[in-house]
């Protein structure tokens, strides 16, 4: 990434944190109003990743349908501005990314190596572009008998010697809950839109 782009986006960060919250974007205060939805950090390896979890109430396959269908996931995820399949490997895939966080007039490319354990694991790392290290995960967990989801998603970049890592770190945090409501909302919609409705226990 030039400098310029890193100066742009540590500037905007830089005075989102200087103001917070009053600079927190409405779509996202909203989103975290409607939705309660916790991010902690946990560390896994040597790294300290942002994780949230959600229940979805919807059978892991069709979560997982969602996640992997690349044509559609900027139309689902509100940062992400692009996503292509590069290179199908089966069970790894190179996926070019562009995102825009919330806040940032800039966007960010890169690509990554997806490596996917069908309807349970969909784990990824940056190979080129944007960023130092971006690595992550989502994991699903079947519960009510199978027919809903535990979703966990977990997140971390490295933004180099431009974007001080606490400076990363709260804009991952702003933006999560944005991510997670998402899925949630256009799994559960989706799903009855197809005719089919959860069934939850005690119903």
């Amino acid at each position: 990434m030039g400098i310029s782009k890193f100066a742009i986006a540590l500037v905007s960060v830089v005075t989102l944190n200087a103001y917070a919250p009053v600079s927190l974007p409405q779509a996202v205060q909203a989103a975290e109003q409607a939705h309660t939805v916790d991010v902690t950090e946990e560390k896994i390896g040597d790294k300290n990743y942002q994780v949230s979890k959600i229940q979805v109430n919807v059978k892991p396959e069709h979560v997982w349908r969602i996640l992997t269908d690349y044509d559609n996931a900027t139309s689902i995820f509100p940062c992400l501005k692009k996503c292509k399949l590069v290179k199908d490997k089966g069970a790894s895939k190179l996926v070019q990314h562009q995102i825009k966080p919330s806040g940032v007039p800039s966007t960010f490319d890169y690509i990554i190596e997806v490596k996917e354990v069908a309807n349970r694991l969909y784990e990824w790392h940056r190979i080129s572009g944007d960023f130092r290290e971006v690595d992550g995960f989502w994991k699903l967990e079947p519960t009510n008998d199978g027919n809903s989801t535990l979703v966990t998603y977990a997140s971390y970049v490295n933004g180099g010697i431009f974007l001080p890592a606490p400076l990363i770190k709260r804009q991952v945090r702003m933006d999560i809950p944005a991510v997670m409501t998402a899925l949630k909302s256009h799994a559960e919609t989706s799903r009855t839109i197809a005719g089919v409705t959860p069934k939850i226990k005690g119903n």
